[in-house]
């Protein structure tokens, strides 16, 4: 029987909540508020200078569109620029180690496995895929294994030097243990100049944020500092933030245009 997990959900949540808080007014998100507005604003009033020329469902596909192209770029703009930075490296940080599980599995992940805990029933036990069946151990809660194959991994370079080092403090923090940043930081330095070391600094920047989220800090801060380091690299994954913003807009602008096209039709 798998051990109780009650406190993984919330945990799992709470860098996402801590970075929401910035742009927040208690539960009210002001990026979120200011843009859905401004493009039912914008829907309305094109639908206004509409409504005598064009008919339905034309009229309403055109609201739909001046409401997604208004509403995401405000919901952008009025993100706190920290906040964007933050949301930056995390995705490229999420892609570029999506792009390495996807190798290791040998198929093309559409998400970072470790927000799919369950998929560790299916995952073949190699040892490329060792610090992800660590990682998703912890998420899932069964903390007693994840630490014990965190001594079993091995430390011949500086990447799994570095590499066990986060996994400890990963399972720690899910563990709600002390931090072991120090030790990840000591193994980062030694990976300098090299391509993982910019990785190794954003996965110390993202442990760093989450214990940040866990004590109730500014958990934006470590994440956009590393944000000017990432430069042009940042374009493969980063885009992906700002086209979920994109894709929910559009999604509530269909929505919207369906319901009143349907409306329309049934109550003419």
């Amino acid at each position: 029987m798998r051990p109780a997990r009650q406190h993984q959900a919330p945990r799992a949540r709470v860098l996402r909540d801590a970075l929401r808080r910035p742009g927040s007014i208690g539960p009210i998100s002001l990026p979120i508020t200011l843009g859905l507005g401004a493009g039912f604003v914008a829907s309305f009033v094109v639908d206004a200078a509409l409504i005598d020329r064009v008919g339905t469902p034309v009229r309403q596909i055109i609201d739909a569109a001046a409401f997604t192209v208004v509403a995401a770029p405000v919901w952008i703009a009025t993100q706190p620029r920290r906040v964007r930075d933050a949301h930056d490296v995390l995705a490229w940080l999420n892609g570029w180690e999506t792009d390495r599980w996807s190798r290791e599995v040998g198929r093309r992940l559409p998400w970072l496995p470790r927000s799919r805990p369950q998929m560790l029933d299916d995952l073949p036990d190699t040892l490329g895929l060792r610090p992800l069946r660590v990682e998703l151990l912890a998420a899932r809660g069964e903390l007693a294994e994840a630490r014990d194959r965190v001594e079993q991994l091995p430390t011949d370079t500086p990447w799994q030097r570095f590499e066990r080092a986060a996994l400890d403090e990963w399972v720690a923090w899910w563990s709600d243990h002390a931090p072991r940043l120090e030790a990840m930081r000591a193994a980062a330095d030694d990976l300098r100049g090299d391509e993982r070391g910019l990785v190794a600094k954003a996965m110390l920047a993202a442990a760093e944020a989450r214990r940040a989220a866990t004590t109730g800090e500014d958990a934006t801060a470590p994440l956009a500092a590393l944000r000017p380091e990432l430069g042009d690299r940042l374009g493969r994954y980063a885009f992906g933030y700002r086209t979920g913003i994109v894709l929910f807009v559009v999604l509530i602008g269909a929505v919207a245009a369906i319901s009143i096209a349907v409306a329309a039709a049934v109550l003419g």
